[in-house]
């Protein structure tokens, strides 16, 4: 037993030895220094501000519709017995020119009848005029004491009044005659191109037929673009009986027609009173004289086309010292970050006087000259942070 014990005591010591150097290592290891953290300003880029003067311009779309548009029936009944060349849809006319020829000859027979009745009215009158002085050399031989009523029965007073009535009449049935002579010609009361065309040589016309027109016309001296835009809009736009005596200069743009850059210039005519029903737009009548070009000072523009869906850009008013700011940079609350003179954040409130692609104007007297307005992103602003400037990317 006691050699036992002689073999294990020392494996023993060896193991207490170990135990108590690991001890004493871990319980007087070095312990590392530490500093204390550093924070980093963040690094940001700038854009410079920049005062400027800018015509504010609105963008909007809208449809062409005819500024004249008639529907031509005949005032007559007849026959048609021609029709102008340009009797087909899409067909021009010039004010006053002949359109349809109805079948004169019942009307001038008509005006000879009335010429034959004005003759007899004019011979019973010359007849009456004999017998009036018949009558006051009677009553002169009479020496009769009368009152004024039988007096004028005695000298056929009432008998001239109606000769000289069947006259009056004979003269107004011929000139209706004559009249209804004229209508046998229908012709276009404007400058007009045809929309349509319901009647043909032969075909019988009359003024109790109701509801379908001789031709459709719509005139070609201007046309109307009525575009529709925000309400908020129309304080930068001159609108005539509104605001001005001259409306604002409009380009029209139908690309599809006519490509990117072809344009058409027009003027704001007026504001509808009531707002488009779908979205409570307001709606401007948009005034495009000669669209089709007819001109010869107008000759190789493009031509509007009835119906055609087409964006406008309204020339609205100059805004005065402004800075264009990208819509980006304006941050909630509509607030702008800027870097004051001591490198720090300075979070500005603004408030836009306008807006337009992509751009928000402000006035100028809302920030300091020169401000320098930080154009990237900052992931927890704070008022009065440090920042660092990237002067590489600076921009103007």
């Amino acid at each position: 037993m006691a050699k036992r014990l002689l073999t294990w005591i020392p494996a023993i010591l060896i193991l207490s030895l170990s135990l108590s150097i690991s001890y004493y290592w871990l319980s007087n290891k070095p312990k590392a220094k530490r500093n204390p953290a550093q924070s980093v300003a963040p690094l940001v880029e700038l854009l410079q501000s920049k005062e400027t003067d800018y015509s504010a311009t609105v963008f909007a779309m809208g449809s062409v519709i005819p500024a004249q548009k008639v529907n031509l029936t005949s005032r007559i009944n007849g026959m048609i017995i021609s029709v102008s060349p340009d009797f087909v849809p899409g067909g021009f006319f010039k004010k006053g020119a002949q359109i349809v020829q109805l079948d004169p000859t019942d009307y001038e027979l008509a005006i000879k009848q009335k010429e034959n009745a004005l003759a007899n009215a004019r011979f019973d009158l010359t007849l009456e005029l004999g017998q009036q002085a018949i009558a006051k050399r009677e009553f002169s031989l009479l020496n009769a004491n009368l009152d004024q009523q039988s007096k004028n029965l005695v000298l056929r007073q009432p008998h001239l009044a109606l000769a000289k009535t069947a006259i009056s009449a004979a003269e107004a049935a011929l000139t209706q005659s004559r009249l209804d002579l004229q209508r046998t010609k229908t012709s276009s009361p404007f400058n007009a191109i045809v929309l349509e065309t319901n009647a043909h040589i032969g075909s019988w016309v009359s003024t109790f037929s109701t509801g379908t027109p001789l031709i459709k016309l719509a005139g070609t001296n201007s046309f109307w673009v009525i575009a529709t835009l925000p309400v908020n809009k129309l304080n930068k736009i001159d609108i005539p009986n509104i605001n001005s005596a001259k409306g604002s200069e409009v380009k029209i743009y139908f690309k599809a027609a006519w490509g990117e850059q072809a344009f058409r210039l027009g003027t704001v005519k007026r504001l509808k009173v009531e707002l488009e029903t779908s979205g409570r737009m307001a709606e401007l009548i948009i005034e495009v004289q000669d669209p089709m070009s007819l001109l010869k000072e107008n000759k190789g523009l493009p031509t509007l086309i009835l119906g055609a869906f087409v964006r406008v850009e309204i020339i609205g008013h100059k805004l005065k010292n402004v800075i264009p700011i990208p819509e980006t940079l304006i941050h909630s609350g509509q607030r702008i970050w800027l870097v004051s003179e001591q490198n720090t954040l300075n979070i500005q409130a603004i408030t836009p006087v306008w807006q337009e692609q992509g751009l928000v104007f402000i006035d100028a007297a809302q920030l300091p000259d020169n401000s320098r307005i930080i154009s990237s992103s900052l992931s927890t602003p704070v008022q009065g942070m440090s920042v660092r400037i990237n002067k590489a990317s600076i921009q103007e």
